[in-house]
């Protein structure tokens, strides 16, 4: 596979989180918010047949100034297909939730080797009718295992405090209420993160 040397560095930095990067704004803004608190954030954006732009890595990091790998989750999302997603399909046969559930697992299994203590998404609670509802985020975070160490930095302030929050190494002031299927939020916070080109 023509992506197998970048999944994970050779000598890999200590971060603070990981974030998943699907290369759209809300992806971008999650991460932006964590590193306006000074905090590390190495962004990792999963491909597979079916979806992601590995061979947009270098024009990501470049036009957003991310710290940005690409990891190959192909075999696992064809295992989760071919089992059948368990929450069932979104539209377009997106079995969003289930991917949403792998990512998340694959993710956190790199927490150690990336030397980062938690994970972050570019998730808006209300945004998406099937995958972003406050119970199927909740479920997302138990099936995947991550409610000890996930934070969703965009709609932080209309969720719990975690554990990231409540030990201090985040600023829980310092994130957002984003909430519901508009943009014009994400669209005003863009241009103080100097993101000036918007997927």
């Amino acid at each position: 596979m023509i992506y197998t040397k970048t999944m994970h560095d050779i000598s890999p930095k200590t971060y603070d989180a990981i974030a998943l990067f699907s290369g759209g704004l809300d992806s971008i803004l999650a991460v932006k918010v964590l590193e306006a608190q000074g905090l590390k954030v190495k962004a990792l954006h999963f491909f597979t047949p079916f979806f992601g732009k590995p061979g947009a890595k270098k024009y990501w990091s470049k036009l957003y100034g991310l710290d940005l790998s690409v990891v190959d989750a192909g075999e696992d999302f064809v295992q989760m297909m071919k089992k059948g997603p368990m929450a069932g399909f979104g539209k377009v046969l997106n079995p969003c939730v289930d991917c949403k559930i792998l990512l998340l697992r694959r993710a956190k299994a790199l927490l150690e080797h990336y030397g980062a203590t938690f994970l972050a998404t570019g998730e808006v609670m209300g945004q998406r009718p099937m995958s972003q509802r406050r119970d199927t985020l909740s479920r997302i975070s138990r099936e995947a295992d991550v409610r000890d160490c996930l934070l969703r930095p965009l709609s932080a302030l209309l969720l719990p405090p975690t554990p990231m929050e409540e030990d201090g190494r985040v600023k829980r002031e310092l994130l957002c209420n984003l909430w519901g299927r508009g943009r014009t939020a994400q669209f005003d916070l863009a241009p103080r993160f100097n993101t000036t080109e918007i997927p």
